[in-house]
C-alpha cells in the first residue's frame, strides 16, 4: 500500500494538483479552507504539536465515546487528504524547520489571533523575504485591524456580533444560537474564493500577496437583505420564529417517532389546498397542522407532499444523512481508513468538476504522523538532523 506522501506528491490529480500549502490553521474556519485544497489535489502539510495540538482534537464526538488525541470525528472530517507534522512552534529554534517549509510552499494559511504569526517570525513581511511568491491567507474573528483585533473569541461570539443571533429564534424569547460556531462555517466560503483570486493574480503577475479575512465581516454578508430593509424603511428586522413573509404556511412540525420532524411550506393557494387535502384539514392553522403531522410517518408524508407539489423535507438526523438517497447517488461520502478510528465516511466536496474530479485520498493525520517523511522527503533533512531536532525538543 502506497504511503500518504507518495499519494500527494507523485499521484496528485484535481484542480489544485501541484499546489503546495503550509497549513497553520486550527479549529474550523481555517481547516475547512485547506481541506478543499487537499481534497482537490494540493499537497497540504498541517503544522501542530503535542504541546499545542489543534483544539478540536480535544473535542468530540470521539469514536466509540473513547477520548483520544487521534479519535475526534470533528477533527477528522476537516483534515482528509492532509499530511501532518509535529513541530513545537513555541521554541524559537523552530524556524530552522519552518524556513524550508516556507521556501517550498505556494500558500501559507493561518487562523490564529492576529500577532501569533508575527511572534513566531512568520508575519507576511517575513514570509515574503523568504519566498517572494508566497500567498498568505490569514483568517481571524475580528480581522487584523480595529479595536477588537487582538481580543479572544470563537464562532459563538462572531455570529452574535455579525447579527445572526438577533435574527434567530422566536420574537417572545431570547435569541437562539444556531448550531455550533456558525461563522466558522460561513467564512471559509469567502476565504477560499479570495485565496483562489490571489493565486490567479500571482499566475498573471508573479506576485504573491497577503489575503486577510474577518469572520465577522464574512458572516454579516448573510444579513444583506435585513440591512437594506433597515436603511430604506427604518424597520429593524428581528426574530420571527418560523414565519416567512409571502408563505401561507412555513414551519417545522412533529411526526411519529423520537425527534422526527418535517419542514413544510405552502407558498401558493394551490399548494395550500393540496396540503390541506393530504392532512385532512379545512385550513392551515399551525396547531392543527402539528396535530395532523404528529400521527404521520415523516418520510411517507414527505413523499406524499412532493407528489402533490408541496415543498417538504424531513429534518434528517446524522444517521439519516449516511443513508440519504440523494447524497449517496452523488457519491457524497468517502469511506476512508484511519489507523485508530477504523473506516469512517467523510464528507466530500459539494461540487463536481467534469475535467478534474475531486478525490479524498486518505484519512485525517494522526498527530505527527508524517513528521519524519516530510522532514526527509520534502524538506531535505537527514536522520542526523531529525535526531538533533528531537533532542532539542522541536519535534513533539
Amino acid at each position: 500500500m502506497k504511503d500518504a506522501l507518495t499519494q500527494v506528491t507523485t499521484e496528485a490529480s484535481g484542480i489544485f494538483a501541484g499546489l503546495k500549502v503550509a497549513d497553520f490553521t486550527w479549529a474550523a474556519a481555517g481547516p475547512i479552507v485547506t481541506k478543499q485544497l487537499a481534497d482537490n489535489g494540493a499537497t497540504v502539510i498541517k503544522v501542530e504539536s503535542f504541546k499545542h495540538p489543534d483544539s478540536i482534537r480535544l473535542g468530540g464526538p470521539f469514536i466509540d465515546d473513547k477520548p483520544g488525541i487521534n479519535r475526534s470525528g470533528f477533527f477528522a472530517d476537516f483534515h482528509s487528504s492532509k499530511l501532518g507534522i509535529s513541530v513545537d512552534m513555541s521554541n524559537p529554534a523552530a524556524i530552522e524547520i519552518i524556513r524550508p517549509l516556507i521556501e517550498w510552499a505556494d500558500v501559507v494559511a493561518e487562523s490564529f489571533r492576529p500577532g501569533v504569526m508575527r511572534k513566531w517570525g512568520l508575519d507576511y513581511a517575513s514570509l515574503k523575504a523568504i519566498n517572494p511568491r508566497i500567498v498568505m491567507l490569514s483568517s481571524s474573528l475580528y480581522g487584523s485591524e480595529g479595536p477588537w483585533a487582538r481580543h479572544p473569541g470563537y464562532g459563538a461570539q462572531g455570529q452574535a456580533l455579525a447579527g445572526i443571533h438577533g435574527m434567530t429564534g422566536w420574537p417572545d424569547r431570547p435569541p437562539a444560537m444556531p448550531k455550533g460556531a456558525y461563522s466558522d462555517s460561513v467564512s471559509p466560503r469567502y476565504a477560499l474564493s479570495a485565496l483562489v483570486a490571489a493565486l490567479i493574480h500571482r499566475e498573471k503577475t508573479g506576485e504573491g500577496q497577503h489575503v486577510e479575512l474577518s469572520q465577522i465581516e464574512a458572516t454579516a454578508q448573510l444579513l444583506a437583505p435585513e440591512l437594506l430593509v433597515y436603511q430604506v424603511t427604518g424597520e429593524e428586522m428581528t426574530r420571527a420564529g418560523d414565519a416567512k413573509p409571502g408563505s401561507v404556511l412555513h414551519g417545522v412540525f412533529p411526526c411519529q417517532g423520537e425527534e422526527r420532524w418535517i419542514a413544510l411550506e405552502a407558498v401558493t393557494e394551490a399548494q395550500a389546498r393540496a396540503l390541506q387535502a393530504i392532512l385532512g384539514l379545512d385550513g392551515l392553522d399551525r396547531s392543527a397542522v402539528a396535530e395532523a403531522t404528529a400521527t404521520r410517518d415523516a418520510f411517507a408524508l414527505m413523499a406524499e407532499c412532493r407528489a402533490a407539489g408541496v415543498p417538504a423535507g424531513v429534518a434528517n438526523k446524522a444517521s439519516d444523512l449516511l443513508e440519504d438517497d440523494v447524497l449517496n447517488a452523488h457519491h457524497h461520502f468517502w469511506p476512508l481508513d484511519h489507523a485508530e478510528m477504523g473506516r469512517l465516511n467523510y464528507n466530500g466536496p459539494a461540487y463536481r468538476f467534469e475535467k478534474t474530479p475531486s478525490a479524498l485520498r486518505f484519512a485525517s493525520p494522526r498527530l505527527g504522523e508524517h513528521t519524519e517523511a516530510v522532514m526527509t522527503r520534502v524538506l531535505g533533512f537527514g536522520q542526523d538532523d531529525i535526531a538533533r531536532f528531537k533532542a532539542e525538543g522541536l519535534l513533539q
